[in-house]
């Protein structure tokens, strides 16, 4: 079935409050929509000159009005009735349009109950039309989520935008759906947030190809919950697989390493990598979110010593003081002290406190030197 694009033209229609009342005439209408009979198949012969041109239109009156004169249950019944019909492949032309118009005033329904029981019904229906799936698709969660998770009704074109106007909760139903394009998977690594993203990872028929890792680790990088399920895949490319090595776990990373033959090694050759693309950031951070930046780091498994040892040799002191005051929960005021004025007893102190390896303390020295502007040897 073609597909035309989505437009962002998705407000409801206004819904109104069911009213009461006895039911209309019925003597016009098509047994199979006898509002007043239990799931009596629908008759093509009582509808055909309903819906002729002219009758048409007078059907669509008589519906809308018929339906607000049912109470809720009788409206739940006739949602599910409708549903099934339009999950029908071939039901014949003239008992589709009934269905639909039916479904057009039931997609509206003032009631959360009814709207949810219409979705449910029809969201194994391969050619519902196309208003009215953009409706549900738009509708509350409870309504919307199950449509979506399971609808085959859209194009991948059709995805790619909705994605950008559904809810929140949608787009996590979306990405735990059983069927996943390439183009709807980048799609949501690219608009969804740490829950969605949680879910494509988590979801084995989300395909795992490049642009949606990629787009996941750019994005999620130091959210080590998401990076640690995408770690769990067995479908990664070798290269992403290596990049994941530095975000991750020993452990992990050693899996990661035996399940891709990735040469161990590799592993300090994307440490170096990340450090220097994380040094781009710290160079350009805002003094006001440095601390909350290095809380981060810290609470996410990613504040490495070569990070902290590269920037300090760039030149970012106030990085470095903001991390050692981190790892050390040492007031900041008191660790600058120590790295600028203090002997080699109050920093060799400091540093161990900071768990450093001792391995690196002449190299931090060295730069401490530099800034301290005198010479001095670093007693280890």
């Amino acid at each position: 079935m073609a597909h035309s694009p989505v437009t962002r033209d998705t407000g409801l229609a206004t819904r109104h409050a069911p009213v009461t009342g006895q039911a209309r005439n019925l003597s016009s209408w098509p047994s199979g929509f006898n509002l007043n009979q239990k799931l009596t198949p629908l008759c093509e012969s009582d509808i055909g000159t309903l819906l002729g041109s002219a009758g048409l239109r007078m059907a669509i009156a008589e519906m809308k009005n018929l339906l607000k004169d049912r109470d809720e249950n009788t409206r739940v019944e006739i949602a599910h009735r409708v549903g099934e019909r339009l999950c029908l492949e071939d039901l014949p032309d003239v008992e589709r349009r009934a269905a639909e118009e039916l479904a057009r005033h039931l997609v509206d329904d003032a009631i959360e109950r009814v709207r949810q029981k219409l979705s449910v019904s029809v969201k194994h229906a391969r050619l519902l039309a196309r208003d009215i799936a953009l409706k549900i698709a738009h509708d509350v969660d409870s309504v919307s989520c199950p449509f979506l998770q399971a609808t085959e009704v859209f194009s991948d074109n059709d995805w790619q935008q909705l994605v950008l106007t559904i809810s929140r909760g949608a787009r996590v139903a979306v990405a735990h759906r059983t069927s996943m394009s390439e183009g709807l998977a980048i799609a949501l690594a690219q608009v969804g947030d740490g829950v969605t993203a949680q879910a494509l990872a988590e979801n084995r028929v989300v395909p795992m190809i490049p642009p949606v890792c990629d787009t996941l680790v750019e994005r999620f990088g130091t959210s080590s919950w998401i990076i640690d399920k995408l770690a769990e895949r067995d479908d990664l490319t070798a290269e992403i697989a290596a990049k994941l090595m530095s975000r991750v776990s020993t452990a992990m990373s050693g899996k990661l390493a035996r399940a891709y033959n990735i040469p161990l090694d590799t592993k300090a050759i994307t440490d170096e990598a990340t450090s220097t693309a994380m040094l781009d950031l710290i160079r350009d951070l805002p003094q006001e979110r440095l601390l909350s930046f290095v809380q981060n780091l810290h609470r996410e498994h990613q504040m490495t010593y070569p990070l902290m040892l590269l920037a300090l040799r760039d030149g970012c002191i106030d990085f470095f003081e903001t991390a050692l005051s981190v790892l050390t929960e040492i007031r900041l005021d008191t660790v600058r002290t120590i790295l600028h004025h203090g002997s080699d007893g109050p920093l060799t102190g400091l540093l161990s406190h900071a768990e450093i390896p001792r391995a690196i303390y002449p190299d931090i020295w060295e730069e401490l030197q530099r800034l301290r502007g005198r010479s001095q040897r670093f007693v280890g």
